[in-house]
């Protein structure tokens, strides 16, 4: 549970950051990361929602945006209750933890957590690698962020206690995982040359943008097979470039 991050994405109310707080305590989760907070996280309802887990409090990292709080992890794991056709594959937490998991558990995991009012934005799903739900009635599908954040925290608690992590295929060979920043540069360098090439548009190039993330999220790929995929998009470029010139 050490290599486990929880990022919360501009948080509204300060009693449910240090509920937050108190339930990565007992799960045994102390790194906490928050993106543009809207509320005071020293002050006096923060700290009493988070009762003995105040120390989570005083060292959470704050962040202005998703990519300084997820740049050094390698697998991202957001949380959304919508779940639309560019929104797949969408595991429920509980096969994410059984199926999923057991492959990603030598990797640095981010854990992503919306704002109160509508969750997580359509950009900030993108910076994922994998998108889970918690199974909820279809009266109320949404979770108080607290309780997400317990929920989703004990299922990974429950896996790590339950089963041994059989390794990547990357970490098999003695590879190391390609991490959010290092992918995000690929993901920009790759949507130049598809774009350059004709196979995207200005209008396209988004929502197939989002797909590829989705595949390359998948595949949970090393550093010298990311820097394989920029080097196709380098040759990529270099080959549309030269025909314009001719």
């Amino acid at each position: 549970m050490h290599s486990v991050r929880i990022v919360l994405i501009e948080p509204q109310r300060g009693g449910n950051v240090g509920s937050v707080a108190r339930a990565m305590k007992n799960l045994g989760l102390s790194d906490l990361c928050v993106v543009r907070p809207a509320c005071d996280l020293d002050g006096d309802e923060a700290r009493r929602m988070a009762v003995s887990a105040v120390n989570l409090l005083e060292t959470a990292r704050h962040c202005e945006d998703l990519s300084e709080a997820i740049g050094d992890v390698e697998t991202v794991v957001g949380t959304s209750a919508r779940r639309g056709k560019q929104r797949r594959p969408h595991w429920s937490v509980g096969e994410f933890c059984d199926e999923v998991l057991p492959r990603l558990e030598q990797s640095k995991l981010a854990l992503l957590f919306g704002r109160e009012d509508h969750g997580m934005s359509d950009a900030d799903l993108d910076s994922c690698t994998h998108l889970v739900y918690l199974p909820a009635s279809e009266a109320l599908t949404s979770f108080n962020l607290a309780q997400a954040v317990l929920l989703v925290g004990w299922e990974l608690r429950r896996h790590t206690l339950a089963a041994a992590a059989a390794p990547t295929a990357a970490e098999s060979a003695g590879e190391k995982l390609a991490q959010s920043a290092e992918r995000e540069a690929f993901f920009e360098h790759l949507a130049e040359a598809l774009l350059e090439i004709g196979f995207t548009s200005d209008q396209t190039s988004e929502s197939i943008m989002r797909r590829m993330r989705r595949i390359y999220g998948r595949a949970q790929l090393s550093v010298d097979e990311l820097s394989t995929l920029r080097g196709m998009a380098r040759q990529m470029l270099w080959a549309a470039r030269q025909s314009d010139e001719s």
